[in-house]
This record gives structure tokens, C-alpha cells and sequence, in this order.
């Protein structure tokens, strides 16, 4: 009866809200209530709604609909009126990254991290500071000095306030570093890196084996960020331009289980995640600090015991690892156990042996003399297993004059620029 109800009621929308009309937008879409598609409630109390609510909820708590008011009531009365002034004036705010709201949680953010943090702070930058209540938490927990990196004009004036409390130890720039695989548009001609070299040019340049060139703080629910990373490190563009960094970065369940290998097939981004980077879990934090919200998804038999995006975020510490060019004995290896990876996994079915043996004939010998059958596919091997399938397949003197070796350098051509633009 409810959902016939809502289905049937016409899209109300009223102007954004200011600081003179106090107001929301306020759309209600067949079953759901959002907030120029901004905020997603908890589907339980969506369906404890009723006409009269739904009425009477742009009448009371300064016009603010009743149950967004009591969501921000309870996570964090103290920057209510900032996220009705400044989160819902931005726009297209449903494609970015959650924004932390929430002090406690904050502060369990850097409890979980500080001393792991603390041990090698150089350069530390924090992805979308938004209200700055992560930024509070990290100076008050003894990091020196923040580069904050966030793009919305509705945020600056909060973070210049803060700067004006802690001053000298706040640097404030314009830009969306989780896009930063936008600024590497392959389509662009001229100057790829310009962006990039002007946003980060204040990082101290440091070897790959060195200590981390800088600390990157910040929370993403979107898998591409991650994929990001794995493509950086393997034509060191982005981050890895100036050496090797380390991200502590809070991970919604879904986009951490999509890169762990689960002892089942493995994807080539799940490869490619475990070979590159090491990594640490440091524990979890309550998903509903953050705004948007997200309407908690019903449990499926397969799912059955894992927290959802809705309720937590892993905490996780993701770092290159420091031997990694000479575990591939240089980035050319690198680029060429990439090519590798993604060329035999496109269909994970594909046999090792057949595949192999089309670049390299007769090479089953020597593959079965290590192991492998006639039967035993691409999707069948861990991570590891591919990597030491990899070092004994560049090991073989026909891998020099390989079809593989010259389709794999004419990859590596495309990226060539990218890597000495800001050399």
C-alpha cells in the first residue's frame, strides 16, 4: 500500500536551500526519499512512512524533513547547520567520495592509523577534508603539518577557519585527487601531467626504494581509485611520479573484497593488487559518519555474515612495496608482467599450456618439467603462482623475439610521455 502511495505522488522539489529560506530540496521517488538524489535512507525507515509525515516534514525542524533531521541529530547535532548550508548547494555531489561528519568516528579513524602514520610522516595530504573533522582529528593526534586537497568552493570557508586556529600547519588547495585518473586522459595532446605538476609540485622527489615520499589520508567507495593506483605504479604516473607513497585510506567491504585473491579465480586487478602493494588491515569504522547515507541492501545467501557498504569501512594501510623494481629487475619487466596478466585473463578458462605454446612453441616441455598439465588454466593460479608463471616465461631466450614482447612495447609507448612530462 505504501509503495503504491509514493509511486503515485508527483516529484516535489523545492529550491535549494540558503541561508534566508532554510530550505531543502525534497524529491520523493517511488520508494525512496532523496535529496536531489543526494542522501539514501535506511530502507526500514523509508517504509515507516506515511502522507502525513511526508506532508508535515517540510512544516517542522526549520522546514527540514523530519527524518534527515533526526539522522543528523544523531550522528553529529554540531554541523547540522553546515551540511544543510554547504553539503547541498553542491552539485553532483552524488559522484564523489562520502564526507566524514562525525567526530567520534574521526577520531576512531585516527586512532586506528596515528602510530603506523607517525612513524614515517613526510608530506602528508588529505583527499576531500570537506567539513575538516578527520583534519582536527589528525593535528590534535600530533601530525605537523596537512595538505588539503578539496575541490567544492562550499567547504573552503570551514577549512580556512580551521586553518586560522592551527596556523602554519594547514596548506589548502582546489582539486579532487581521486579523479586524478581524469588528468591523465590519454586523449589530451598537449601536456598530460600539467594539472598534476601544479597540485603536487610542493612533494619532495625521493628514490622508489627510498622511505614514502608522502602519507595520503582518505575515504573512497569506488573502485576505480584503486585501479588508479595499480596503473600509477606500473608507468609511475600520478602519486608514484615523486616516489613511493603510502595511503591510509578507509574502504567501503565491496571495493576491498573485489582486490583480495579469496583462493578462487582471481581477476587481473586482484593480480595485479597483491603482486604490487603491501597491505594491512587496521581495523573498521562506522559507515554511517559519513555522509551520503546508503539505504542498508536486504542479505542475500552469499553474503551471509559480511557487513555491508552501509554499515562499516575497512580501515586499510596500502603501500608499494620498496623492492618491487628489482623483483621485476627493472619497469620495464613491470610493464611487461601487466601486458602478461591482462592479455591471459581475459577469459580465465584460457589453458596455460595452448596459450603459451602460441607464442612460444613448443614450450610445453618445459612447463609441464615445472608443474603444469595440459589441463591447467590461467584462472586455476593464486597470484603468486602467476608471477613465478611470468619469471619463467621472460626467462626463455625466445621471449627476446616473442609477438608478446613487441605488442607489450607498443603499450609502453603510450605511456612513455606520461612518465617524463615532469621529470
Amino acid at each position: 500500500m505504501l509503495r503504491k502511495q509514493l509511486m503515485a505522488l508527483p516529484i516535489t522539489c523545492l529550491s535549494p536551500i540558503t541561508k534566508s529560506q532554510n530550505r531543502v530540496i525534497f524529491c520523493v521517488i517511488n520508494k525512496r526519499i532523496s535529496y536531489s538524489n543526494f542522501m539514501q535512507l535506511p530502507y526500514q525507515q523509508i517504509e515507516s512512512i506515511d502522507n502525513n509525515d511526508i506532508e508535515a516534514s517540510t512544516m517542522k525542524h526549520e522546514n527540514i524533513p523530519s527524518i534527515f533531521y533526526e539522522y543528523l541529530t544523531n550522528v553529529t547535532p554540531k554541523f547540522k547547520d553546515k551540511i544543510l548550508e554547504n553539503y547541498f548547494t553542491v552539485t553532483s555531489i552524488n559522484n564523489t567520495d562520502p564526507y566524514l561528519i562525525s567526530r567520534e568516528i574521526g577520531n576512531d579513524f585516527v586512532a586506528l592509523i596515528k602510530d603506523d602514520l607517525l612513524e614515517s610522516v613526510s608530506h602528508v595530504i588529505e583527499l576531500n577534508p570537506g567539513f575538516g573533522v578527520l583534519t582536527e582529528s589528525l593535528l590534535q593526534a600530533g601530525v605537523p603539518f596537512i595538505n588539503l586537497y578539496e575541490k567544492y568552493n562550499e567547504f573552503h570557508s570551514t577549512l580556512n577557519n580551521l586553518s586560522n586556529a592551527y596556523p602554519g600547519r594547514l596548506k589548502i588547495k582546489r582539486g579532487n585527487l581521486f579523479t586524478m585518473s581524469k588528468m591523465l586522459n590519454l586523449n589530451i595532446k598537449e601536456k598530460p601531467h600539467t594539472n598534476i605538476c601544479e597540485l603536487l609540485g610542493d612533494i619532495p622527489r625521493r628514490k622508489w626504494d627510498d622511505e614514502s615520499c608522502m602519507q595520503i589520508i582518505g575515504t573512497t567507495t569506488k573502485h576505480l581509485f584503486v585501479r588508479h593506483l595499480i596503473i600509477s605504479i606500473i608507468f609511475q604516473t600520478g602519486f608514484m611520479m615523486y616516489g613511493r607513497p603510502i595511503f591510509y585510506l578507509a574502504l567501503s567491504p565491496s571495493v576491498w573484497n573485489t582486490f583480495m585473491y579469496n583462493g578462487k579465480k582471481a581477476s587481473t586487478n586482484c593480480i595485479m593488487f597483491n603482486i604490487l602493494l603491501d597491505y594491512k588491515i587496521f581495523g573498521t569504522i562506522d559507515r554511517r559518519g559519513f555522509i551520503p547515507c546508503l539505504r542498508k541492501k536486504k542479505k542475500v545467501n552469499n553474503n551471509k555474515g559480511r557487513k555491508t557498504d552501509s554499515e562499516m569501512l575497512y580501515v586499510v594501510k596500502l603501500e608499494p612495496k620498496a623492492d618491487l623494481l628489482k623483483l621485476f629487475d627493472g619497469k620495464d619487466s613491470l610493464i611487461y608482467f601487466w601486458h602478461f596478466v591482462r592479455h591471459h585473463f581475459y577469459k580465465p578458462s584460457l589453458r596455460v599450456i595452448p596459450a603459451l605454446e602460441k607464442i612460444v612453441p613448443d614450450c610445453g616441455l618445459r612447463l609441464i618439467e615445472k608443474n603444469y598439465n595440459i589441463f591447467t588454466e590461467f584462472g586455476h593460479l593464486s597470484p603468486s603462482q602467476v608471477f613465478d608463471l611470468f619469471i619463467e616465461f621472460k626467462s626463455w631466450p625466445e621471449f627476446k623475439d616473442s609477438s608478446f614482447l613487441l605488442s607489450a612495447n607498443e603499450i609502453k609507448k603510450t605511456y612513455d610521455p606520461y612518465m617524463e612530462e615532469c621529470e
